[in-house]
């Protein structure tokens, strides 16, 4: 939404997390437990696309009551309309609409600690502190995927050769390469590829 902020506007801004959270619940989202990216989607199409700014919505890091009222303009961001689209399994795909509509909404798998035939994939998530993640055994169903992430780039890594995707996790900037990660790309890996979302102002 960030990006659709500069598309639009020509400037950057922070936009409402909170908002999110407390908002589109009534849209079938758990707050602080989690959501679905249709179902945040769809709160936003519902509420004419009007996000808050952070300065004006922030975030407490615990859900709270929908404080969002459209009878209120102050801090509010108004897009113009937006569609949002499904690319199924389809790294080339995946790869022109980042280049064209900018960043991606993903899901991938990363392990659960209390399957034990999955505790490698979550240690590997929880301890990565840089380079291209290749994992062994990682399900890459979109059905089985329970961690949403966003899609920024992609590259080569210079060391190994592999192809990657960038990506920017939610779990601090003392995680990972400053916050982002980078992981395999044009294999499916843990499921990042098997269904990716891009949103684009309506034409």
């Amino acid at each position: 939404m960030e990006v659709q902020y500069a598309f639009q506007l020509k400037t950057t801004g922070n936009l409402s997390e909170q908002q999110m959270i407390d908002c589109s619940v009534n849209d079938g989202d758990l707050g602080c437990s989690g959501g679905y990216i249709t179902n945040t989607f769809g709160y936003l199409q519902g509420n004419s696309f009007q996000v808050k700014s952070l300065a004006s919505y922030p975030y407490i890091a615990k859900a709270g009551n929908c404080l969002f009222s459209t009878t209120s303009a102050a801090g509010e961001v108004r897009f113009s309309p937006l569609g949002y689209q499904l690319l199924l399994n389809n790294a080339n795909a995946i790869q022109q609409a980042l280049y064209t509509y900018g960043p991606l909404w993903v899901t991938l798998y990363v392990g659960e600690p209390s399957i034990s035939a999955y505790k490698n994939i979550y240690s590997a998530f929880q301890s990565y502190t840089g380079g291209v993640l290749k994992l062994t055994g990682c399900p890459t169903d979109l059905h089985t995927t329970n961690h949403a992430v966003v899609i920024v780039g992609y590259g080569v890594d210079a060391n190994t050769g592999l192809q990657y995707w960038k990506v920017r996790n939610s779990w601090g900037v003392n995680w990972g390469e400053q916050g982002y990660f980078r992981i395999q790309r044009g294999v499916n890996m843990c499921g990042i590829e098997s269904g990716a979302y891009y949103i684009a102002k309506l034409i």
